[in-house]
């Protein structure tokens, strides 16, 4: 099937997506892109917590609304899937995009650009853990202890590469506000990202309430992706934390970054798991042989292995077309 032409993104954006290491768009997309600026002006305004520097590269959560230009894709036994070339800012192809579910986990995309869009935030501040920070769901597991201190790099990094859940439960201390309060900026958050059907309702995912569609997780890492205080987190491979016990290494959950064998750079990843959601995970990564930057998302895979194995089937399927 011959695929559509991409969607239109704004005249800057082809730039900007350059210096984020997004690659280079052919001169025939250029030229859409240029033609079609002032339309996403008006649909679309990108949230002013959003840093300066990456500022205008927003404009390609807008684009990410569109229909796919492949109606049959690859092999996927998630419930729930899309592709995406973020360089052509298109949909490549969709599973039931626009469905609300339990995203588990990957609700920390949301929660931590909800900590990072404070202008007053200091992660190098030192917040104390205490039992308002301990997650009340059975088996929500964490490396920190109570009453331990810790800046706030390192229950940011804890939750987006080791998905500790007390690490995300600390973000309203960290941000100096109410835990509710940070709920609800968490919705807010999605809502500037045009997250159309997401709602949240803690901070770690926990809760089978924290819900969106796999267009809205995409658009979130993109966004995080994007940003460049999130982007070296949410992408490393391992984590390190200073608890009183002593020094700790917390390795990624995500496979794509665990293996060496794989041929993608990851700029961000989230893992997400729970009995309701199921196996979950979105990531933005280039690959190391076309330079393309792809977004996947799969919510509600039926196992480990197969959500492991949709993510490598719907990434190898997008570069044979692109």
């Amino acid at each position: 099937m011959t695929a559509r032409v991409p969607p239109l993104v704004v005249f800057l954006l082809p730039f900007l997506m350059l210096a984020a290491g997004f690659g280079w768009p052919s001169a025939s997309d250029a030229t859409l892109w240029m033609q079609a600026g002032a339309k996403h002006r008006r649909a679309f305004s990108p949230p002013l917590w959003f840093p300066d520097t990456a500022h205008d590269e927003l404009w390609v959560l807008d684009t990410l609304d569109g229909r796919a230009s492949h109606r049959w894709g690859p092999k996927v036994n998630a419930h729930a899937a899309i592709v995406a070339d973020l360089d052509r800012a298109e949909i490549l192809w969709a599973r039931d995009p626009d469905t609300p579910r339990g995203v588990a986990s990957v609700t920390k995309l949301v929660s931590s650009l909800a900590l990072t869009a404070r202008d007053d935030l200091d992660l190098s501040r030192r917040v104390c853990i205490s039992f308002e920070q301990w997650p009340s769901r059975p088996g929500a597991r964490s490396k920190f202890e109570t009453d331990d201190c810790h800046e706030g790099w390192e229950y940011l990094g804890a939750a987006l590469v080791a998905s500790d859940n007390r690490g995300a439960f600390a973000f309203p201390a960290i941000a100096g506000t109410e835990y509710f309060s940070f709920v609800h900026d968490m919705n807010l958050v999605a809502q500037d990202l045009g997250m159309r059907v997401a709602t949240f309702t803690d901070p770690a995912g926990i809760e089978d309430d924290n819900r969106a569609s796999a267009r809205d997780i995409l658009k979130a890492v993109t966004a995080v992706a994007l940003h460049p205080s999130l982007s070296p987190v949410a992408s490393a491979p391992y984590w390190r934390i200073d608890p009183s016990r002593g020094p700790r290494t917390l390795h990624t959950t995500n496979r794509i970054v665990r293996s060496h064998t794989h041929r993608y750079d990851t700029l961000a990843a989230k893992t997400g798991y729970t009995d309701t959601a199921r196996y979950c995970f979105a990531t933005v990564v280039q690959s190391r042989q076309t330079g393309r930057t792809y977004g996947v998302v799969v919510l509600a895979a039926p196992s480990v292995r197969s959500r492991w194995r949709d993510v490598m089937n719907m990434l190898e399927w997008a570069e044979q077309r692109t």
